[in-house]
């Protein structure tokens, strides 16, 4: 029996590059998985390939895969009904609407790409006549939401929204989640990698981005008491306080926060909830 290569696995490989972990068993950071061709790169970064659902991964830290590359995804061929067409927005996140797209089996509309100018090419079909376009799209509303790109939460005013959809850039996307999946070598070994636990500052910390935030919870603007105030670590990096990556939260909404599960058995958790879960 042949056993399964885990090492050409995009989820593994993305969590693996996220941690700063080395590749297993001594295999070479050049390795390829599930590489692309030169014509498909050249066709990522032009106007697209086109895909089946099966053939997208949904990475370990929600975006989107394709073979060994992070990749845009869109809507191609749209259709004029005789009204003003609505352009498709594009995806950077398995969000909501990448899921109800697959549970309708439709998810065969879609195009997958890295071009980073904001420029999309679509099929624009009127009856038997198609005629093709660039097109500038926005994005998905509900990948930023997902990913909590730029602190986008649907809690935030609906101006606030529009204005981080506005300044969203592809590039600076790509920049926070690289567009390739191949092994890299760790920044550090396992004698100078810092120790992943709370700084000595951090209670400084977390009350001065209270305060600057409002005291209230970014996910679902409630102000609780204090102690149900919490700061967590987007990346789960307790020693990265950098700005971007500390979110005010409830202590329901923390606990709901991936693998972070464990805080519904910490104590004041069943209080929290009688209080506040209550009124909702």
């Amino acid at each position: 029996m042949k056993l399964p290569d885990f090492t050409d696995d995009p989820k593994l490989n993305a969590l693996r590059q996220a941690m700063g972990a080395s590749a297993p068993g001594g295999f070479s950071t050049t390795y390829r998985p599930n590489a692309l061709t030169q014509e498909e790169l050249d066709q990522l970064s032009d106007g697209g390939i086109e895909v089946t659902f099966d053939e997208i991964t949904e990475l370990e830290d929600g975006t989107l895969g394709y073979k060994d590359s992070r990749v845009l995804v869109y809507i191609r061929d749209i259709r004029d009904y005789g009204r003003e067409i609505q352009l498709p927005r594009f995806h950077v996140a398995y969000c909501r609407t990448i899921a109800e797209m697959k549970e309708d089996h439709r998810f065969e509309r879609y195009v997958v790409a890295t071009r980073d100018d904001g420029n999309f090419l679509l099929n624009k079909m009127s009856g038997q006549r198609r005629s093709t376009h660039w097109e500038r799209l926005n994005v998905c509303q509900n990948c930023l939401n997902s990913l909590n790109f730029d602190g986008f939460s649907y809690s935030l005013h609906k101006g606030k929204r529009a204005d981080l959809v506005s300044e969203f850039t592809i590039p600076r996307f790509f920049e926070k989640y690289p567009k390739s999946l191949h092994l890299r070598r760790p920044k550090h070994d396992f004698i100078s990698a810092p120790l992943n636990d709370y700084t000595p500052d951090f209670a400084q910390i977390s009350r001065s981005v209270k305060s600057a935030r409002g005291y209230r919870c970014e996910e679902c603007n409630r102000t609780p008491e204090a102690r149900f105030l919490h700061v967590h670590h987007i990346n789960g990096q307790k020693n990265d306080n950098s700005d971007a990556n500390l979110r005010v939260l409830c202590m329901g909404c923390h606990a709901a926060a991936p693998r972070h599960g464990h805080m519904k058995d910490l104590p004041g958790f069943e209080e929290f909830q009688r209080k506040y879960d209550a009124d909702r």
